[in-house]
């Protein structure tokens, strides 16, 4: 019979060398689990966590980190706040004998909550003076690119003055048209 070729024993490891094993493990698991939480340490240093603040309207918004300190100091930072006047302004206009009705949906912008608040409460005083400005216009002040810029920028500019009139807050940085219908 052919000869088998004798392999080596291979000698069971000592307790020793079992017990270096498991202590090497122990220690990249507590080197690990420390550089978890160290970099815990330094997210939350570098992005802290903003509240959730629920408004009047239901909506949810992050609360600014820091207020402004002083009227003319920089705007909060943080993520752009919506408020879309509900229902949408409607106006009637005549072009060439025929009545037309020009219907406008429009949002204000700000990055302070306490900002929309205040447009919020103005609402009614906003809402007419902006359909003022919007029923003297004719089909040619409404129908080209730029005459829609104007009309967005003389709103825009009545919303800033009223606010800060009635609340003494800045900080309103657009008016946007999100539907504009000609009928």
């Amino acid at each position: 019979m052919a000869e088998q070729a004798e392999m080596p024993a291979v000698a069971p490891a000592s307790k020793g060398a079992a017990l270096g094993m498991a202590v090497n493990a122990a220690g990249v698991f507590v080197l690990s689990l420390a550089a978890v939480v160290a970099g815990g340490f330094v997210n939350a240093k570098l992005h802290p966590v903003q509240e959730l603040v629920v408004g009047d309207d239901g909506q949810l918004t992050l609360k600014p980190e820091k207020e402004h300190a002083a009227e003319g100091g920089p705007p909060a930072s943080g993520p752009a706040v919506y408020y879309a006047f509900d229902p949408p302004f409607v106006v009637n206009f005549e072009q060439d004998g025929a009545m037309r009705f020009l219907q406008i949906t429009v949002e204000v912008m700000a990055r302070d909550p306490e900002v929309i608040s205040a447009v919020r409460l103005n609402a009614p005083l906003i809402r007419n003076n902006v359909m003022l400005q919007m029923s003297s216009l004719g089909y040619d002040d409404i129908m080209s690119r730029e005459a829609k810029e104007k009309l967005r920028g003389a709103a825009l500019e009545e919303v800033r003055t009223i606010v800060k009139r009635e609340s003494g807050k800045s900080g309103v940085e657009d008016l946007l048209f999100t539907s504009f219908v000609v009928q």
